[in-house]
């Protein structure tokens, strides 16, 4: 059970609204339960996404990134 108790975009705030659609595009249009669970807080949603849309533009290509992130989930025991 999570601790943030995940709300459904249209029960969202506005401002949520508007981040779950630009992380739509990332998702090929699925809503994916991270982004119901920060359309709670949509200070929180927005924080996020600007500090994910800065790592967008480091050094590493996408692969490098979907790697890292897989290995690292793959050694917390993440089933998700």
């Amino acid at each position: 059970m999570p601790r943030i108790r995940p709300i459904e975009p249209e029960d969202a705030p506005s401002v949520s609204q508007e981040y779950v659609e630009k992380g739509k595009a990332k998702t090929g249009g699925q809503v994916v339960n991270f982004y119901k669970q920060m359309s709670v807080s949509p200070s929180s949603f927005k924080a996020y996404m600007d500090f994910a849309a800065t790592l967008e533009g480091g050094a590493l290509d996408r692969q490098t990134q979907e790697s890292i992130a897989v290995a690292v989930s793959d050694y917390d025991g993440c089933v998700y």
